[in-house]
């Protein structure tokens, strides 16, 4: 049983630009500092690469996660696609509880600059303990609207600090025209 949402904002910013600084995890956990805890790639380089895993300590929708998970695909700089299992650890740790997640990372230039995506999902399971939780996902926590926040939040800040910082950069706010 399916939870998707997809978040998505216009940057003006080249596509290699969001790629280098979003798959820095101190951006990416500093997008949504009151949700995210931490980020660590397992590369030499502490970057997403195609076949790498990586660890995000999280909260969605107000439950703490730890987000075990491996890139599946990576065409630089237009797409990244994401898969793991999240655990929920309930009642003190008493239970855990697995769900696995995903994304779907997009970067597509358009006339207005770069058009950032981001569709995600988590899949309960179709038995009486996952209808249950996707019914206390949705209903009790909200957990669609505040998945798509969490989502969104994310977005919002890359396009504020990367645009902030290229007008830093570049004062008279320029964008080169895209070959």
């Amino acid at each position: 049983m399916y939870v998707t949402d997809t978040a998505e904002i216009v940057i003006d910013a080249s596509p290699e630009a969001i790629w280098e600084y979003v798959t820095d995890p101190v951006h990416w956990t500093a997008s949504n500092p009151e949700e995210h805890y931490g980020l660590e790639y397992d590369t030499a380089d502490n970057r997403p690469h195609e076949g790498a895993t990586f660890h995000q300590a999280e909260e969605v929708a107000g439950m703490f996660a730890d987000l075990y998970g491996r890139f599946a695909y990576i065409d630089y700089p237009s797409v990244a696609v994401w898969t793991g299992t999240a655990y929920y650890p309930l009642l003190g740790g008493i239970i855990t509880v697995r769900i696995p997640e995903g994304g779907t990372i997009r970067l597509e230039e358009t006339a207005d600059g770069t058009r950032m995506s981001h569709a995600v999902w988590m899949d309960f399971p179709n038995n009486r303990r996952g209808r249950f939780l996707n019914w206390l996902f949705r209903t009790v926590l909200d957990g669609p609207s505040k998945l798509y926040d969490h989502t969104n939040k994310e977005l919002v800040f890359f396009k504020q600090r990367l645009e902030s910082d290229r007008l830093t950069a570049d004062p008279a706010g320029v964008r080169a025209s895209p070959a």
